[in-house]
Formats: C-alpha cells, structure tokens, sequence
C-alpha cells in the first residue's frame, strides 16, 4: 500500500483557521494602536497650543473688556481653535479664564479644557 504525500483537507483547514485568527488579532492590535497614536498627538497638540496662548496672553498682557473671546492659532501642521472664558476670582487684578482647545471651527473635536490665571497689568 503506498502512503500519499501531502496534507489532509482537515489539517489545512485548521491551518488556514488558526492563520485567520492571528491576522484578526493583529489587525485589531495595529488599530488599537493608531487610535491611540492619534489620540496622543491630538493631546500633545492641545497642550503645545494652551501653552503658546499663555505665552502670549501674559506677553500682550491680555485683559479683555468682554468675558469671551475666541480665534485660531496656527501650530506647525495643524491649527487650533480657540475659546476664552473669562470668570471672577474674588481677587480684583486676577481673572480666571477656561480656554477651551478644538481642532476644527465647528468645534466637535475638542483638543483640551484649560485653566489660566490673568492678572490685570
């Protein structure tokens, strides 16, 4: 009796499974990963952006006549739309203001909520 070479159509069958469940695996792992990767540049980009506007709002010595400002700053690649709330502190020449980061002008992807301090000049 001669014995065929070859595989089974049983083995190649839980070969090609056993393939699909890694490719699936990895596939999920590699998106996982470039959520994450977006999400950390999207929170670097809110940070350096809130940093810059504090820079230049301490550098101008900023003190608004109406509780609300916004406007957009370019950052490198990308550019960041912004909103200034300003609130009372109790303090007279000190203001609180909430900066709120987005990263487009309808403001549905927000890049950050920040908290700055004002003083008066």
């Amino acid at each position: 009796m001669k014995r065929q070479r070859g595989f089974t159509l049983l083995e190649v069958t839980v070969a090609l499974g056993i393939a699909a469940t890694l490719a699936v695996m990895t596939s999920q792992v590699l998106r996982q990963r470039l959520a994450v990767q977006q999400s950390v540049q999207q929170h670097q980009l809110g940070a350096l952006c809130a940093r810059e506007l504090e820079a230049r709002f301490a550098v101008e010595q900023l003190w608004p006549a109406q509780n609300s400002l916004a406007g957009v700053l370019v950052q490198g690649p990308g550019s960041c739309h912004w909103q200034l709330q300003m609130q009372g502190t109790g303090v007279r020449d000190l203001r609180r203001a909430e900066l709120s980061l987005f990263a487009d002008g309808e403001r549905r992807e927000s890049l950050g909520l920040y908290q700055l301090f004002l003083v008066r000049p």
